[in-house]
């Protein structure tokens, strides 16, 4: 089996507000944002680390996307 890989290139912004670091993109229309881990600083990240943030950004987004269950 071959394991295909799709990449998406967004544009993000990353701000910081008080000493957390939060991330901003859009996906499909809608704007996503989500907050880095703590101690994560964009400035000293190596690059590897962005795929790493680009499939978090990708979750974040289905899960604002999944329809709520009636309880």
């Amino acid at each position: 089996m071959s394991k295909q890989t799709q990449s998406i290139e967004n544009e993000v912004l990353f701000q910081k507000l008080g000493s957390t670091w939060y991330i901003f993109t859009e996906i499909a229309g809608d704007v996503v944002y989500s907050q880095l881990p703590e101690g994560m600083d964009p400035h000293t990240t190596k690059l590897e680390l962005y795929d790493v943030i680009e499939d978090h950004m990708m979750r974040v987004s289905k899960q604002r996307r999944a329809p709520e269950t009636a309880a």
